[in-house]
């Protein structure tokens, strides 16, 4: 995508489309390689203004695209990330675009939300964790993991939760990890956290596949592509469970549903598990929308 592809999608402007227009400004910036600063001055001035004009669903789209890339243009990712934290989450927990004073601002500005997203950067600066920390972001869990938890301990924790009466008050995101926190802590608390795009991200960086190959195992009811994921992870059935509850679109409601996630899991081998995984790395951006459950279908055949 050129310079000149570039200015002429601001010719949609007149025509009253800042949805396709940002959408599209957005996607051609990251198909560019190395973008030179011209193409980047040329997006921000493009896009900034559209921001109040579209939904948080493209919004989100901009933020997540823009995530990985170390070029995207500064204002506009500060822009997004003054925003609230369901639309800005994948540029807090990956942009290198944001540096140190950046992420001490917007801790400043918007308080423990931001934080709790900061939080997941790898390679925190250290002063910032424990900046993090004085906020009361991080909730210290020192009990273990229990690997052999039973069926019926899970069954009680599910009753427990469902037959809970009157209404209920929907907590802050809090992030139940350590300042190091293992692979399955950060699943277990972005699942636990209440908002989906968190959890998303720690799949996706935990699978190493993008983020929107990662929204696409959440597409509807079947259960199967997550089941894969969290297979190729390595995780116990216990732990699997937990996180497909808390994170799935499903819940199992007695012990023959139980009984069927676990047989589901334990049938996937580590080589079906880690074949899939691999299909998702290597599918075109354009493919990755209709992967489903049919790689694992595939290599179990």
């Amino acid at each position: 995508m050129s310079q000149t592809s570039l200015l002429k999608l601001s010719s949609h402007r007149a025509a009253g489309k800042p949805e396709r227009l940002l959408r599209s400004a957005v996607t051609a910036f990251s198909a560019i390689a190395r973008p030179t600063r011209r193409e980047t001055a040329q997006l921000d001035d493009l896009a900034v203004p559209l921001l109040g004009s579209v939904s948080d669903e493209t919004l989100r789209f901009a933020a997540a695209t823009l995530s990985d890339s170390p070029y995207a243009p500064p204002t506009l990712v500060r822009r997004l990330c003054d925003m609230s934290v369901d639309i800005c989450a994948p540029l807090l927990m990956r942009s290198p675009v944001l540096n140190g004073i950046d992420l001490i601002a917007l801790i400043g500005r918007h308080g423990l939300p931001h934080a709790r997203a900061i939080a997941a950067r790898k390679e925190l600066d250290p002063r910032i964790v424990r900046l993090i920390a004085s906020l009361g972001a991080f909730e210290q869990d020192h009990t273990p993991d229990k690997a052999d938890v039973t069926r019926d301990r899970l069954l009680t924790m599910m009753r427990s939760a469902s037959e809970t009466t009157g209404p209920v008050k929907v907590p802050e995101p809090r992030l139940r990890w350590e300042e190091r926190p293992d692979g399955y802590r950060k699943l277990r608390s972005t699942a636990l956290a209440g908002v989906p795009t968190l959890f998303q991200i720690a799949l996706a960086d935990a699978l190493e596949i993008t983020l929107d190959t990662a929204r696409t195992l959440f597409g509807g009811d079947d259960m199967s592509p997550l089941i894969v994921a969290l297979r190729a992870l390595d995780l116990s059935e216990e732990q699997a469970f937990l996180i497909c509850q808390c994170a799935g679109s499903s819940r199992a409601s007695d012990a023959r549903a139980v009984r069927r996630f676990i047989d589901a899991f334990q049938s996937i081998t580590d080589a079906q598990a880690d074949a899939v995984v691999a299909a998702w790395r290597n599918r075109p951006a354009a493919a990755r929308s209709s992967h489903n459950a049919n790689e694992f279908r595939a290599s179990s055949g």
